[in-house]
């Protein structure tokens, strides 16, 4: 384990930041709000993806938590007791929507159950047509990266299996090639039943998560290149995008990967965040004062903006800020009463 890394850090200001990039675009996208304003943040908001942003930096805290204790057993109820109290209150009250917009009469449909086992498991993206008539056609398809993030948990302790017996430097660096050659593949394909389940799959994703991995396993040769160089990172991120992505107009978006541009920007993009996690290292306790509301944000705001468009209240600017005031409390809430009591139950076991 590496002592040398800084307990105190902005991972948490990170993932609000990364929460709210996400609750904007979905709002924006769901709630067909146009306009000068809302452009502007669009194209370059865009840039900041949250989604892998959260991955960049799962990539580094989960081999962080795992290194800390290698007990399967603890490891496992740790991250159960992260992700699953929260999701699944979330789940009661997406039910009690669904029903309120519907009628009981959804409990008497076996796709209703398959759906719930689903919610309840690690197959958060699966969306029965029964229930897509309700809002955007899917009751919180956010939490597709749940599934992605539990693909994640398991993985850890396998790749420190395999570095154990190899060089790690050999093992990431076989994963991250693999992942490349399959995101360029599936990046290919035509849209298929095939390419929307990679998509769920680490596969895509897996880069970008191993980006954050490589930091920690290789933190006292690489630190250097991202403590207190927030700045510097920021700066040529913002510049690389202004050329390549507004002045050239390539595609250089995070996610799928179809051409070197996507890599590159994969790359700088996880440089920018894991150099804000560890420059001006105070300046999330500063702000948040150690709470954590960003899980409770991504897993809640679609059940805003569905409600949102079920009313049909769409087209207004000041529907965005309403999506994020509501769901701030939710996630207050969430935080308060349910992912902070959760936690504490951590040393119980």
């Amino acid at each position: 384990m590496h002592s040398s890394i800084p307990h105190t850090n902005n991972f948490d200001l990170i993932r609000l930041l990364a929460a709210c990039q996400v609750v904007y675009m979905h709002s924006l996208k769901h709630l067909k709000i146009n306009g000068l304003l809302s452009e502007f943040f669009d194209k370059f908001l865009q840039y900041f993806p949250g989604v892998p942003i959260f991955f960049t930096v799962s990539g580094f805290l989960i081999f962080w938590a795992y290194d800390r204790n290698q007990n399967i057993k603890k490891y496992s109820i740790n991250r159960i007791l992260r992700l699953y109290p929260a999701l699944y209150v979330c789940l009661f009250i997406t039910i009690f929507l669904l029903i309120f917009f519907s009628s009981f009469s959804l409990l008497v449909h076996s796709s209703f159950y398959l759906w719930l086992i689903g919610q309840l498991t690690v197959l958060q993206f699966y969306t029965p047509e029964l229930l897509k008539f309700w809002g955007v056609g899917t009751p919180n398809g956010a939490l597709w990266t749940i599934t992605v993030e539990v693909q994640f948990y398991i993985l850890v302790p396998i790749i420190f299996f395999l570095m154990k017996r190899l060089k790690g430097a050999v093992v990431l660096f076989l994963l991250c090639v693999l992942s490349l050659m399959a995101n360029f593949y599936f990046g290919s394909l035509n849209e298929n039943i095939i390419k929307k389940i990679s998509i769920v799959s680490i596969i895509p994703h897996l880069f970008n998560f191993l980006i954050g991995s490589s930091f920690y396993i290789f933190w006292t040769k690489l630190s250097k290149f991202i403590e207190n160089k927030f700045i510097v990172w920021f700066t040529i991120y913002v510049v690389y995008f202004l050329i390549f992505g507004v002045y050239l107009g390539k595609e250089i978006h995070a996610y799928e990967m179809t051409n070197i541009f996507q890599v590159i920007t994969t790359v700088l993009l996880s440089l920018v965040t894991l150099s804000l996690a560890f420059s001006h290292k105070n300046l999330s306790n500063n702000l948040l004062k150690h709470n954590d509301i960003s899980y409770g944000l991504y897993i809640y705001h679609m059940l805003v903006i569905n409600t949102l468009v079920a009313i049909s209240f769409l087209h207004e600017p000041l529907y965005i800020p309403l999506t994020f005031i509501v769901t701030i409390i939710l996630a207050t809430l969430s935080w308060k009463l349910i992912e902070k009591p959760a936690l504490s139950l951590k040393n119980r076991f």
